[in-house]
């Protein structure tokens, strides 16, 4: 068997010229050497391809078409997926269902409601009798009308501004992965909400302030300015004489903001201070500067509606605000909130990404090669090898040989001489 298979060996000739089937001895000793060189350089080369093509690395794109969420999810976070609708309006993926303070939908702010209706009535008692409006029989329906529009102010401002925001756009031209998703769309209802909404409306409100006390405005309740008439020579003179609030310390002339507590006259004739609620130059300002405590407070409510002569009323619940502490936080800290308990405000990524609709996912990953694939790249490479070592060994060998013969017969030719 050893014989055999080393004549086989020494005998092995893959250079053979089939056009000269009875070549000389040297002719065929070259071709035998050409085979055994062959044979070793191709050992050694496909030893190197098979250890190198085993030990690295290849890069695989792999082409999604229209995935699903749940396709989706599964992918590698690498994977980038190109929207087909790059605008998306707010509205698709956000909600929005407001809450806003209790007050604002009371029985104390109802158009044509018992209360105000009552406080009407007093007003219209006191001024035509001709008695001191400056309490709270003659200021509390100015006092409610106040709050009224500031809560028509306040929910016709946000729902404006609601419905600006949502018909807006989330531009993406790839579909955001969930984590990146609600970070940002956070962020976008955060800046909305906290700025762009509450910046807007308070605007507004000062602006109005503004226009009040800069226009230097008479209220028709003389709560700022009042008429004096001077009688000099015989001559009347009318002029306009400044309120004063809070112990004569605060005038309208100079601020328009000056306030006092407000008093309800009981009908032994003393006078009893409301909870929360002030007085001062116009309407506005002293609404703003009040608290809401009164009305959270069922003795505060009965001990007015008593003196009154009306039947009782139910206090709002302190349960349903986020505003605390109600005997402190004034209303212009409640309107600078927008009257606001809770926006309502849901996302939902699922309808994000419907709305998306990614045509094309493509992720690359770079892995070993596999057995089939690093087998299909060796049988390549061995086919090229071959068919190169067999035009490149021949052509080498012979030009070994010619340097190697010219070598011995120069050699030779020095030893002769």
């Amino acid at each position: 068997m050893w014989i055999k298979s080393h004549q086989y060996i020494t005998t092995l000739n893959i250079f053979e010229n089939v056009d000269k089937p009875n070549p000389s001895d040297e002719e065929l000793n070259a071709q035998r050497k050409c085979t055994r060189a062959y044979i070793v350089v191709l050992v050694v080369i496909m030893a190197s391809v098979i250890y190198i093509t085993m030990l690295s690395y290849q890069t695989v794109t792999t082409i999604v078409d229209k995935p699903t969420l749940d396709e989706y999810a599964n992918l590698p976070k690498s994977a980038d997926c190109l929207c087909t609708n790059l605008s998306i309006p707010h509205h698709t993926f956000i909600n929005f269902d407001p809450q806003f303070h209790e007050v604002c939908k009371s029985h104390f702010i109802e158009l044509n409601g018992e209360w105000m209706s009552l406080l009407y009535d007093l007003y219209k008692d006191q001024r035509d009798n001709k008695r001191n409006l400056r309490t709270f029989q003659g200021m509390a329906i100015f006092h409610f009308q106040a709050i009224q529009a500031m809560c028509r102010m306040v929910i016709m401002a946000v729902n404006n501004e609601l419905t600006l925001f949502l018909n807006s756009t989330l531009t993406t031209v790839e579909i955001l992965e969930l984590d990146l998703f609600e970070k940002k769309i956070n962020a976008i209802i955060n800046n909305f909400c906290l700025n762009t909404m509450r910046s807007s409306f308070l605007y507004s409100l000062q602006w109005i302030r503004n226009m009040y006390s800069g226009n230097g405005l008479i209220s028709a309740l003389a709560t700022n300015w009042y008429p004096v008439i001077a009688f000099e020579a015989a001559i009347g003179t009318i002029y306009m004489k400044a309120q004063k609030y809070n112990l004569s310390s605060c005038n309208c002339a100079t601020m328009s903001a000056c306030v006092e507590p407000i008093s309800l006259e009981l009908n032994s004739g003393s006078n009893w201070t409301v909870p929360g609620m002030m007085i001062g130059c116009l309407p506005l300002e002293s609404m703003l500067e009040s608290t809401l405590e009164c009305i959270y407070d069922q003795d505060c409510l009965d001990t007015i509606t008593e003196t009154l002569l009306a039947k009782s009323i139910l206090p709002l619940s302190s349960a349903r605000t986020r505003f605390k502490p109600i005997n402190t936080t004034k209303l212009i800290t409640i309107a600078s909130e927008l009257f606001i308990e809770d926006w309502g405000v849901e996302f939902a990524y699922e309808r994000y990404f419907t709305s998306c609709q990614p045509k094309i996912c493509s992720y690359t990953l770079s892995e070993r090669f596999r057995i089939k694939d690093s087998m299909s790249t060796i049988f390549t490479i061995y086919g090229g090898i071959c068919i190169l070592l067999r035009f490149i060994i021949p052509i080498g060998f012979k030009f070994a040989y010619k340097c190697f013969s010219r070598r011995n017969r120069q050699v030779t030719a020095m030893d002769t001489t």
